[in-house]
């Protein structure tokens, strides 16, 4: 018993280590509250506006997906060299189906960019970091 309690702390642990270097996760919630609130009972198509304060991107996965486990050391990379200039997002898409239905998303990875001003561009596929490092300066316009 007691061994199998340690497997799992330690389970537990090595994953939101894995997550605390520079990801943030994202819930259907934190969405609402820091990228774009929509109610879908509402009866009304959501409609886009940002509400956060830097642009932001968002990485959806999967548990299954191989890429998406060869993405997320890239993304930490972008995490901290943007730090204070964009948020990086990561979220589930098999916990959070709703918003990856909301994007559209059905291929894994999908890395959406959300600039301040405009509206969401999703990008699926794993890519090295000089991609990821040219698509920030292209759609958020920051070196």
């Amino acid at each position: 018993m007691q061994k199998r309690l340690f497997l799992i702390i330690l389970m537990v642990s090595f994953t939101l280590a894995s997550m605390a270097e520079g990801l943030t996760y994202l819930s259907t919630e934190d969405f609402k509250k820091k990228v774009c609130y929509y109610d879908l009972t509402s009866g009304q198509q959501p409609q886009w506006k940002y509400i956060g304060d830097k642009p932001c991107l968002i990485d959806f996965y999967t548990s299954w997906c191989k890429w998406c486990d060869e993405l997320h050391p890239i993304l930490e990379q972008v995490s901290k060299q943007y730090d204070g200039k964009i948020y990086v997002y990561t979220l589930n898409a098999e916990k959070e189906p709703e918003l990856a239905a909301l994007f559209g998303v059905r291929s894994y990875p999908t890395v959406v960019f959300c600039p301040m001003e405009d509206r969401p561009q999703a990008i699926s596929g794993y890519r090295p970091i000089e991609f990821w490092q040219e698509v920030i300066r292209y759609i958020f316009g920051i070196e």
